[in-house]
């Protein structure tokens, strides 16, 4: 069994494309982040576990009288 590669968490913000990428783990996970899109790998085998989209929380601006 080969040991768990060590990831140094980081964020990126494209100024070409304006998506925001950031890379985190835990004990268990390494996550992929793009925009509001989680994507999630098991950290001992890098074995896609799936996927998530966050929701915002709290008020958000539909509709603006200007």
């Amino acid at each position: 069994m080969t040991e768990a590669a060590i990831i140094k968490p980081f964020s990126f913000d494209d100024p070409e494309t304006g998506d925001r990428i950031a890379v985190s783990v835990s004990d268990l996970y390494a996550k992929l982040s793009v925009n509001d899109r989680e994507y999630y790998f098991i950290r001992e085998t890098g074995e896609f576990d799936g996927a998530a989209t966050v929701l915002h929380k709290g008020p958000i601006l539909v509709y603006s009288a200007e």
